[in-house]
């Protein structure tokens, strides 16, 4: 399906204060992924805007340009050539757990930043457009655990805890237990904690925040807790985590 897709161009865009996209027509397909901001953009007469964390699927030959002005935006920009037909579902939508995504966008503009081969440029390529796929048909989830799920990620910034969930849903620990190894294959704390790392990561991919205000953000009391943490599951220190991820290809128009 994504074999013979072909990386041709990858960055990072920021625009300093008012922004519209340019008037053009190219051949090559293009993931707009907004980290902030908005962007505003007509396609072939059909108007997009993209908010945070979504994405748009740009194809190629057709006319698209800016139909309204941006303000202080931020993306993330891939060209590539092949590749199947542009999947209707994942045209232009919101990406429910952005972390994945900003990690492969980095891995890629690292990657180009340091002149890494083209095979290795296709590859990741491949694993943003797989990423993209592989989360338009979301899994079939018991509808309680899907509603327990989605409150833990609108709270996994805070020290949340398998009790405080029991108590919040009225279930008991056994039972939220089973009901979470069945339809996430692991316990609802592997998924708290896994939830919240992402979080942490999502904020240190941004590069916007100190360390400990990032810590602050995530719900640790004390930051010799958020060190641990973050070194207990990633195996690595965030300043190591961070040096991995800081090279990128930033454009400004």
């Amino acid at each position: 399906m994504f074999e013979n897709v072909k990386n041709c161009g990858a960055g990072k865009f920021v625009s300093n204060g008012e922004w519209i996209h340019p008037d053009r027509v190219i051949d090559s397909n293009e993931i707009i992924f907004v980290t902030k901001g908005e962007v505003y953009i007509n396609e072939n007469g059909t108007e997009y805007h993209i908010n945070p964390d979504e994405i748009l699927i740009l194809q190629p030959n057709l006319r698209h340009f800016g139909y309204k002005v941006s303000t202080n935006t931020e993306f993330f920009w891939l060209h590539w050539y092949g590749g199947p037909n542009i999947d209707s579902n994942i045209k232009h939508r919101k990406i429910e757990n952005p972390y994945n995504i900003s990690l492969y966008f980095r891995q890629l503009l690292d990657a180009r930043v340091l002149q890494k081969s083209s095979e290795g440029m296709d590859y990741l390529n491949r694993l943003i457009l797989i990423e993209l796929y592989s989360n338009s048909k979301p899994p079939v989830v018991n509808r309680t655990a899907e509603k327990i799920a989605a409150w833990i990620m609108a709270n996994c910034h805070t020290a949340i805890t398998e009790m405080q969930i029991a108590s919040q849903f009225g279930y008991n620990s056994d039972y939220l237990n089973r009901l979470f190894k069945s339809s996430f294959s692991k316990t609802i704390k592997q998924y708290i904690n896994d939830k919240r790392i992402e979080y942490i990561k999502a904020l240190m991919l941004r590069g916007e925040l100190p360390l400990k205000e990032i810590a602050n953000q995530s719900g640790f009391a004390e930051y010799k807790y958020f060190l641990k943490f973050f070194k207990y599951h990633e195996k690595i220190t965030p300043t190591e985590f961070y040096k991995q991820y800081t090279k990128m290809h930033i454009n400004s128009r």
